[in-house]
């Protein structure tokens, strides 16, 4: 088995997945035993790597290679994954079958972190010279509220260009939207439901909110599209009032998830529906529990064009291109760190009840790495 391969299955066999707010709690649901993993990986290759503790047993791994170039590339992955509830093929095995290693983070995102570490541990091993000097970042908790990404930049992670690990088929992705999602709530008076007067009923106030929102929802994609991304847009995904049937609601919740543009800003998001909102009463909005920001970078930049001419030298053909979700390299970007996203794999095959991920693109993957840092 190809090195490369082999710690992909070492990393799949290692559960790191997220609680993503569930009261979940042992190794399995945390990145404590996977970053350990890493570093110890790096270190036995005479790599420095530094453990940052982003939550208890919720860990980041930074490594450094100094190749007194004058620039520095970041190379990021992020360490959780999804749950693995009812999946389809044995999670934590990592089995190939049909030219494919399956399990839970096979493709989101160990197939990238294998691809990132046996990359550059293999040059440095051979003592090749590296065209940068190298942060290699395997991050927390990206699955639910990006805080490894954001403990990294706030300790002070600097670098001139940053790919970030995820599964785009070997493809560029240079601007992608942002997510901020938060809770509204609105407020009424409990009473007995035989007599509903003596009441106010918070779920009725909401389906007001609701009524409006959805004519927000509606006016955000009359925006004037981003050439690369298209229109904001937003969605109720979650709602939640009352305690018993018999029982006038004095309170109900929504969950709100709002796609952003590069440069967009939460008071303007929240400004808006305040707006939209201006002529119902009792509600409240909590402070957003994610945001992640959108990003752009140019198509045309020096880093951009080396790793599309690797690329090319490794498969043939590079494609460039936008998508819809957000990833760390929003968090990136906004630090002043210009950041595409790349990596092995197919995002249809993330999430999934089956996924797996093709052995031959991991490998092609390590090879336009490779030739990317030289």
């Amino acid at each position: 088995m190809e090195p490369v391969i082999q710690l992909l299955a070492d990393l799949v066999r290692i559960p790191s997945m997220n609680p993503m707010g569930r009261a979940c709690s042992g190794k399995e649901y945390a990145e404590e035993s996977i970053a350990l993993f890493v570093a110890e990986y790096l270190r036995r290759r005479g790599i420095t790597a530094e453990v940052q503790e982003v939550k208890p047993h919720r860990l980041n791994v930074v490594a450094h290679v100094d190749a007194g170039a004058e620039r520095t590339v970041l190379l990021e992955a992020h360490l959780d994954t999804v749950h693995a509830d009812a999946m389809a093929v044995p999670p934590f095995d990592a089995n190939i079958v049909n030219g494919r290693l399956q399990g839970r983070g096979a493709c989101d995102t160990k197939g990238s972190l294998a691809v990132f570490m046996d990359a550059l541990c293999s040059l440095v091993a051979e003592g090749t010279k590296l065209r940068y000097n190298v942060l290699l970042a395997a991050v927390a908790d990206e699955e639910y509220q990006f805080t490894g990404a954001q403990t990294a930049v706030a300790r002070g992670m600097r670098a001139d260009f940053g790919i970030c690990g995820e599964p785009t088929r070997l493809h560029i992705i240079r601007a992608h939207k942002g997510v901020t999602r938060w809770r509204l709530r609105t407020s009424g008076r409990a009473a007995h439901s035989a007599y509903p007067e003596r009441g106010k009923n918070a779920i009725y106030t909401m389906g007001h909110v609701l009524t409006a929102l959805e004519q927000h929802a509606r006016v955000l994609t009359l925006h004037p599209p981003h050439p690369l991304l298209g229109t904001p847009t937003m969605s109720v995904g979650v709602i939640e009032g009352g305690h018993a049937v018999n029982i006038v609601p004095e309170n109900c919740w929504i969950e709100i998830d709002r796609r952003t543009l590069p440069g967009e800003r939460r008071e303007d998001i929240f400004g808006d529906v305040r707006a939209a909102l201006k002529d119902i009463g009792d509600w409240s909005m909590d402070a957003p529990h994610l945001e992640a920001a959108g990003m752009e970078v140019p198509a045309g930049g020096e880093d951009v064009n080396r790793l599309r001419t690797a690329i090319e030298s490794s498969v043939g053909s590079a494609i460039v291109e936008s998508a819809q979700y957000a990833t760390d390299a929003g968090m990136y970007c906004a630090a002043g760190i210009p950041c595409i996203v790349f990596g092995p794999g197919d995002i249809a095959d993330a999430h999934t009840d089956a996924e797996s991920i093709d052995i031959k693109e991991v490998l092609a993957a390590r090879e336009i790495i490779r030739r990317f840092l030289t």
